[in-house]
């Protein structure tokens, strides 16, 4: 019976480090998009001169949130890959 917990505690962990990537993709997908729509948003609503600055701005936010997205993947994939401090071998 224990061994029928383990693998299916197993599933459960390897489903939940899957879910980490995708929301973080997700969350870097919208955020990006967010910008590009409020960037046509403004280029509509004021001349393009105008709206020039909020292009440079969109292009520091777009590579922040890849920071971010980078930063938050490695620290997921270093929890992943670290080994479990207790366990000795007799």
């Amino acid at each position: 019976m224990n061994g029928v917990i383990g693998v299916f505690v197993g599933f459960l962990e390897l489903i939940s480090e899957f879910a980490k990537l995708i929301s973080l993709a997700f969350r870097l997908f919208g955020n990006i998009f967010a910008g590009e729509i409020l960037l046509v948003v403004i280029a509509f609503l004021i001349p393009y001169i105008i709206s020039l600055p909020f292009y440079g701005l969109e292009v520091f936010v777009g590579f922040m949130q890849a920071f971010v997205f980078l930063m938050l993947s490695l620290v997921f994939f270093n929890l992943a890959t670290l080994g479990h401090g207790g366990e000795e071998h007799h």
